[in-house]
């Protein structure tokens, strides 16, 4: 049951966060015209007043456009193209840069975020154009860039991009605390926590959730205070201390609370993280209390991921009461609302098997058992995918830029070349021997400024092609960690339920023998089941080599086999995790070559690390090969791939009936 607790704080609290920092995209005047009541007819109508400014039409085009942007999101842009064209008549940069932000905020809210990144880039390329203003127009200019940065740093923490999220972020504070901004400088706080969460960076997030806290305090700002209290509430219990996570996040219902007209949506994450701590503490009364307020506040907004993973949580509550038909009505409300969470899906799917095995329908149970694994898969193959082929486009693009600049250099040189040949045979026929002498010349050091220019391009596309594998095994790295951390933690946990679950229900029932045998069967699947997934999880990534290091992994795999034997000399220091991933896994592939395909009785590894240095060597007396006859076979590729990544040194020692000896040198950054 822990597991449905664990990680239901990471499928809603992963949802909050991403729709507060898409909360940032708006204007205030979205959220309720502080200080104006003008209707949108209103607006309108003073588009036909006569004699009206230029600055009147720009700032009724922005407010129609963000009247609009969640009732009509068609006229909402319509309005902002408007100010463009404005804006271009007035050579305005400025106003261009404006009316292009709030087509970005049009398009984020319909999900368009590729076209909303297009038009903040646009946008800042206005304001290059604006030039170095000073007074009034460099404070604009300045607090624009601010919301900028914020903006895209909300896209890339969406796409999972949290480097570029902290990035744009950290710009804005620059440019919030320069131009004195202590209301934006509060809120960057809680969103750069936010990021550091998302990192699994809690300390960091903690620092910063604690100085929103302060800041916001110092301001009188009460709705940013909630918001970080609710942040520090997941962080403690994270911690295990319930105490303190109860304090933070009562508190900060209480804040939300004592606003007439705050969003629906924030009372809804106050009651989602009250729901979480109770369940952990736990009181499930009080946690189904907060459950079901929570799927109150989200039917509210109309939002079908905010209400999915309202009831979520909901179906949660009714399954650890022992309500396992409510749990399961609630979890298929769930799913027949928004079934575009892959992630979701199967933890609503485990519930559903889980409610099933206790109302007495085993069959139902591992079905759906079979589908959160489905479901599992699905989630994972996709976001690897997306991660190769976001690599592939990159480096594609990269190379044939390179190429376009070559050519055009060439086309340069070549036109000159023909030009200057024109006029000095039109200079004058007495100087024939001369310009032979000349143009000869001229043809050798063109012909050696090609081979130049190609042999820097062959350079070029090697460099590109090294920093291309090499972002393609550190995503391969990182997928592995996270598939096997997902194998391990989620479904390990739920078969390792089930199975507990089972034997509870046999005891004190009186089973026919053909029942007793079927059931028998079912626990012995599921034991088979549980070692399937822990081999494949250490397979993908072994937990002694992140949690241990390089050492520690390669003696425990060498110790599993009767055949190798392992040394290792020199400095134990830990290694940038990617280098030992890829040391782990040459080595790995090396020992079952050897086992596979060599009938080796004896294998020596011995890895040697110095300072700036690391070498290993894979020895075995097999019935060897000719290292220069192998050409095919992807093993001893992937294994020269890996190693050039990081500009390393393979030498392969190898005789018919002799036996291999393969050595590898690495250079260890600073």
């Amino acid at each position: 049951m822990n597991y449905f607790i664990y990680n239901k704080k990471y499928v809603y609290v992963g949802i909050c966060y991403l729709v507060l920092f898409g909360a940032i995209l708006l204007p205030a005047n979205v959220y309720g015209q502080q200080n104006r009541k003008i209707t949108t007819d209103s607006l309108e109508a003073l588009l036909t007043t006569p004699s009206i400014s230029d600055n009147e039409l720009f700032s009724i085009y922005k407010s129609l456009t963000n009247e609009y942007i969640y009732t009509d999101n068609e006229k909402s842009m319509e309005y902002a193209w408007m100010g463009v064209r404005l804006a271009g008549e007035k050579n305005n940069f400025y106003q261009i840069a404006e009316f292009y932000y709030n087509l970005g905020n049009s398009y984020y809210v319909i999900s368009r975020q590729d076209s909303a990144l297009y038009y903040y880039e646009q946008s800042f390329e206005m304001l290059k154009r604006t030039g170095n203003n000073d007074g009034k127009d460099r404070e604009l200019i300045d607090y624009l860039q601010l919301r900028l940065f914020e903006s895209i740093g909300a896209i890339n923490y969406g796409l999972g991009k949290y480097d570029l999220a902290l990035d744009n972020y950290i710009k804005a504070s620059d440019i919030a605390e320069k131009i004195n901004e202590a209301d934006e400088m509060a809120g960057i706080y809680n969103y750069l926590a936010n990021i550091y969460v998302a990192m699994s960076n809690n300390r960091q997030a903690e620092t910063y959730y604690l100085k929103a806290e302060k800041l916001s305090i110092e301001i009188n700002d009460s709705i940013i205070l909630a918001e970080a209290y609710q942040g520090l509430c997941s962080i403690y219990i994270d911690k295990e201390e319930y105490a303190e996570a109860l304090k933070y996040g009562e508190e900060s219902l209480r804040i939300l609370s004592s606003f007439p007209d705050v969003p629906a949506n924030k009372l809804m994450y106050a009651h989602q993280h009250l729901t979480e701590v109770w369940l952990r503490i736990p009181d499930y009364d009080k946690a189904l209390a907060h459950a079901r307020k929570a799927v109150g506040y989200a039917e509210e907004t109309g939002i079908p991921s905010y209400l999915t993973t309202a009831l979520y949580t909901l179906s949660t509550c009714y399954l650890k009461q022992g309500k396992y038909g409510e749990s399961e009505e609630t979890a298929f409300r769930a799913l027949a609302i928004d079934t575009t969470g892959l992630y979701l899906n199967s933890v609503l799917y485990g519930i559903i098997a889980q409610a099933n095995i206790w109302l007495g329908n085993p069959a139902k149970g591992i079905e759906y058992f079979g589908k959160t694994t489905n479901a599992i898969r699905a989630y994972s193959n996709k976001n690897f995918q997306s991660s190769l082929s976001e690599m592939e486009v990159k480096y594609e693009t990269e190379k044939k830029s390179d190429k376009i600049t070559a050519l055009e250099k060439e086309k340069r040189l070549m036109t000159g070349l023909s030009i200057t040949a024109g006029i000095v045979l039109l200079s004058a026929l007495a100087a024939l021997f001369f310009l032979w002498r000349w143009t000869i010349q001229k043809k050798r050091v063109a012909e050696q400024q090609k081979q130049l220019a190609e042999q820097q391009v062959k350079q070029l596309v090697q460099e590109k092609q090294l920093v291309a594998t090499q972002a393609v095994l550190d995503g391969e790295t990182r997928e592995r960690a996270r598939l096997a951390r997902d194998l391990h933690d989620g479904l390990g946990s739920i078969l390792t339920g089930v199975k507990l679950n089972l034997l509870e229900m046999k005891k004190g029932v009186t089973l026919e023998y053909a029942n007793v045998e079927r059931f028998d069967k079912a626990l012995e699947l599921l034991d088979n089941s549980v070692h399937e997934m822990r081999r494949v999880a250490h397979h993908l990534m072994p937990d002694s080599l992140s949690r241990f290091g390089l050492k520690p992994a390669v003696r425990d795999f060498c110790s599993n086999l009767p055949s190798v034997s392992f040394a290792y000399y020199g400095d134990e220091s830990r290694l940038d995790p990617n280098m030992e991933v890829m040391i782990y896994r040459s080595i790995h592939e090396l020992v079952n070559n050897a086992l596979k395909y060599a009938g080796a009785d004896k294998i020596l590894v011995q890895i040697i690390q110095q300072p700036g240095s690391i070498s290993f060597t894979v020895q075995d007396d097999g019935c060897g090969f000719d290292p220069s006859a192998v050409t095919q076979g992807m093993g001893l590729q992937n294994i020269r791939t890996r190693i050039a990544s990081y500009n390393g040194i393979i030498n392969i020692d190898s005789r018919a009936g002799e036996g291999t000896e393969v050595n590898v040198e690495l250079k260890i950054k600073s």
